[in-house]
């Protein structure tokens, strides 16, 4: 057959016609253009890539190397002749994650030692009382390893010991005690102003103590320190990859995979468990009335501490998830029971984490201590695709921060709500927690 060119074209076009031809065809088979990017999430969809339920654990990561944390611990003189203690943080996950991360960094600034931090347990009698006194190990709530292998990658130089025994030439002395932020005069709501200033305080404060016949490391007990150190003061970097030295115990990890992929099979969700936010498959409600918070925050006091309050914010948010699913986390199942009538009258289905796990993970889960059984609802509600909770709540915060790396919307904190970005709300007076924002590490 043969090929007529339109009357002008040289021949000697075709070559290059044709090499063209070629390169496009290789472009559209391996570049893909028509790829989908959904932008403010980090990652990209392909027509071809199925719905991904066969993970075991959606939770896991590696221990982290972060340049970031490297720099601040290279530029840190260390005083071997010093060891900090952690061993007040209470509360719930939000409260306790963030204690913790407080004291490793107050450690990292006097470039002293550290001694794996320990956990006040809650009174199971009454959760309303935290400061029982009673401590067990870090591995109440977080994979111990994974710290000490982030603090080796990211901080080599600070020591790190299983327990007091362990630090050389200890001699059994009690530890000094100190609350960090009692060495400044004033801590503005938003943090310490410079927290540069604290190792200066620091030493000086320690020198009272030293005396001649004193052998061995001094060991310093840091009191409880929750939201008093700013957090991007060390930069953003420092601040997005800080709190990654913290990771959830593996088998509240494994439950909370578990509680999605049941979700997605109870209502043939099309989900990808690798995704870090789950599109259009269920909405989040941290539904925060429990007794503990009715006691902190008195109804009367502050309006959204009330379930009246808390129901009807979260039932008209629920629409903008794109589905009628509703994933509430509380521990007060008469609040869910009434959360659930409520939703129903609206054509809003709720499911929990008790709906979800059945027989041996139903088990496994009703072995677990209250706040053990709170870190499962803590992961589910990460993936959320829309999330809503309240300001009073340390939990709710620290979900909103983390989703909020993956939003898209950088005006966060200037209303309607005390947080509010494309992806989460949390509920009350723009600005009227500013310690969280500014002191929570996400």
């Amino acid at each position: 057959m043969i090929i007529r060119l339109p009357p002008g074209t040289s021949r000697r076009s075709v070559p290059l016609a044709i090499f063209v031809l070629v390169v496009l065809w290789v472009w559209v088979l391996f570049a893909r253009p028509w790829r989908i990017s959904f932008s403010h999430i980090q990652s990209h969809f392909y027509p071809e890539s199925p719905p991904s339920l066969s993970v075991t654990d959606a939770f896991d990561f590696p221990p982290i190397e972060s340049e970031s944390i490297k720099s601040i611990c290279g530029e840190t003189e260390w005083n071997p002749e010093v060891v900090f203690r952690c061993d007040e943080s209470v509360g719930g996950i939000g409260n306790i994650r963030n204690s913790i991360l407080h004291c490793v960094r107050y450690a990292i600034s006097a470039g002293g030692g550290l001694v794996i931090p320990s956990i006040v347990l809650r009174n199971a009698s009454d959760i309303s009382q935290i400061r029982t006194g009673v401590t067990t190990t870090m591995d109440y709530l977080f994979d111990t390893q994974h710290f000490i292998d982030s603090l080796r990658l990211s901080c080599p130089s600070l020591p790190v010991y299983k327990s007091a025994v362990d630090i050389p030439q200890f001699q059994g002395q009690d530890a000094l005690s100190l609350i960090p932020e009692s060495l400044f005069a004033s801590v503005p709501a938003n943090g310490l102003k410079n927290p540069e200033k604290w190792r200066e305080l620091f030493y000086s404060w320690l020198e009272d103590y030293r005396s001649p016949n004193r052998t061995g490391a001094m060991v310093v007990g840091l009191g409880r320190s929750y939201l008093h150190y700013p957090i991007y003061s060390d930069g953003e970097g420092f601040a997005m990859s800080f709190g990654g030295i913290l990771k959830l115990r593996s088998d509240t990890r494994r439950l909370a995979t578990t509680t999605l992929i049941r979700l997605a099979e109870a209502h043939s969700l099309a989900i990808n468990l690798s995704e870090p936010i789950l599109l259009n498959a269920f909405f989040g409600a941290h539904l925060r009335t429990e007794k503990d918070a009715q006691e902190g925050w008195p109804a009367p006091d502050w309006i959204f501490s009330r379930y009246a309050t808390q129901s009807k914010l979260y039932l008209e948010q629920a629409p903008r998830s794109n589905t009628s699913i509703i994933y509430v986390a509380s521990g007060d199942p008469t609040e869910v029971a009434k959360f659930t009538a409520d939703a129903k009258a609206i054509n809003m289905a709720v499911t929990t984490k008790y709906d979800l796990l059945t027989e041996d993970d139903r088990v496994e889960f009703e072995k677990l201590a209250w706040d053990q059984q709170a870190l499962v609802d803590y992961m589910v509600m990460l993936k959320a695709s829309d999330f809503a909770g309240v300001g009073h709540s340390s939990f709710a915060w620290n979900i909103a921060l983390k989703r909020h790396q993956y939003a898209q919307q950088t005006n966060h904190l200037d209303g309607p709500q005390m947080l509010s970005d494309e992806l989460s709300q949390i509920y009350g007076t723009p600005r009227g927690y500013p310690e969280y924002a500014a002191c929570l590490w996400p």
